[in-house]
């Protein structure tokens, strides 16, 4: 069985092309990056480094990689898989849209239906690749397409890194994964079966599990370390008071869950706790900035920091960890990053009530409340712990 993979970096590597692997898939990846084309072409597959006590090495065979530019052999590879999967960014799956179009029309006209799972760090991004297609289509076009497409959406986790050996680019990733699949959108034909991920019939509490308490912790963590002036999320992690104030923000959102799903409360702490140890292992050397770059989108309304405290605010549920984390947010510097060079920049402009307006569309209570904190901050940042 043949896979197609757009976007050959570390989830890519290290996550889905190693579970795929797993399952029997010969895989092709689609990327930019022509050095990592070259290595996987060269060595016909490629390295992954567990972050274990062992640091246990795997070897994934029967791979190629395409330059995607050659929008040919893309297209000539997506015309004779039997799935295709994606982990580019979601800021990029306009870009990969047109030549699956085509494929996807060509595959129209054989009758030859396809799973598409789009992995990226948003909610529905099946969904959202779907949208960037239908927008590029005629009512014709997309007719023909939407009879033989199935865009699955997914629910992934894992910590994924690279380092460097023998000037090869090696996926360190950590022993745990999740990858959670929408069951009910699969082709029901399809002629492969998926072992170790968890198909669901129901995707919208996991997808919002992963955003709330995952994202949302790991970004925390993020914005306090930056805040203090400190390097990794694991020496945010051991800084005492940091990992108070996040367990008080996850223990916050626990209740959201706890109200809307009836999940049970005993799992939703050792998940919460299981969350925090892996993010804080010692075997990882996660940098702040990696974490926390992009911070217009993550401070937007329907992210990871902001939605979990308006879901809270609805129900009435204590949430003045989140808005904490917000307000440092909001504070977050680094010249290497847009985003927060362009969030800074309209701060000054503008103000940081109007920034909030704007960015993350709250209420204007919400909006004075957070300003406030944000005020605070920046006159003491050890006030956030107060």
């Amino acid at each position: 069985m043949n896979n197609v993979h757009f976007g050959a970096g570390n989830i890519g590597r290290g996550f889905i092309g190693s579970v795929l692997h797993d399952n029997g898939f010969d895989i092709t990846f689609v990327d930019t990056n022509e050095q990592l084309i070259e290595q996987i072409n060269m060595d016909k597959g490629y390295p992954i480094q567990l972050l274990d006590e062992n640091q246990t090495k795997l070897w994934i065979d029967n791979v190629c990689a395409i330059n995607s530019h050659d929008s040919k052999q893309v297209k000539r590879a997506l015309v004779e898989c039997k799935l295709i999967t994606t982990s580019v960014g979601a800021s990029n799956l306009k870009n990969i849209a047109p030549t699956l179009k085509e494929a996807l029309l060509i595959r129209s006209d054989r009758k030859e239906s396809i799973d598409i799972l789009a992995n990226e760090n948003i909610v529905n991004a099946s969904e959202l690749l779907k949208d960037k297609i239908k927008k590029i289509c005629t009512d014709g076009e997309w007719e023909s397409i939407n009879k033989i497409a199935y865009f699955v959406n997914t629910a992934i986790d894992r910590q994924a890194l690279s380092t460097q050996e023998d000037d090869r680019q090696v996926a360190l990733v950590e022993p745990y994964y999740e990858w959670v699949i929408d069951e009910n959108a699969l082709n029901p034909n399809r002629k492969y079966r998926l072992k170790n991920v968890k198909l669901v019939k129901e995707m919208e509490p996991f997808i919002e599990r992963k955003l709330f308490i995952v994202n949302a912790e790991h970004a925390a963590f993020a914005y306090l370390g930056a805040l203090l002036g400190l390097e990794t999320i694991q020496e945010t992690i051991q800084q005492s008071n940091c990992r108070i104030l996040v367990e008080r923000f996850m223990k916050q959102n626990k209740h959201y869950f706890l109200a809307k799903y009836d999940m049970k409360e005993v799992e939703l702490d050792q998940f919460i706790a299981n969350t925090i140890n892996r993010h804080g292992n010692p075997a990882v050397s996660d940098d702040i900035h990696r974490v926390g770059r992009s911070p217009i989108r993550k401070l937007d309304r329907y992210d990871r920091l902001v939605a979990p405290v308006m879901e809270l605010e609805d129900l009435g549920l204590d949430n003045d960890a989140g808005k904490r984390v917000i307000a440092a947010a909001y504070l977050y510097t680094n010249e290497d990053d847009p985003e927060a060079k362009e969030l800074q920049q309209t701060i000054k402009n503008n103000g940081i009530a109007e920034t909030i307006r704007r960015v993350s569309k709250v209420p204007e209570s919400l909006v004075q409340e957070i300003a406030a904190l944000y005020h605070d901050l920046k006159n003491n940042s050890k006030s956030i712990f107060l």
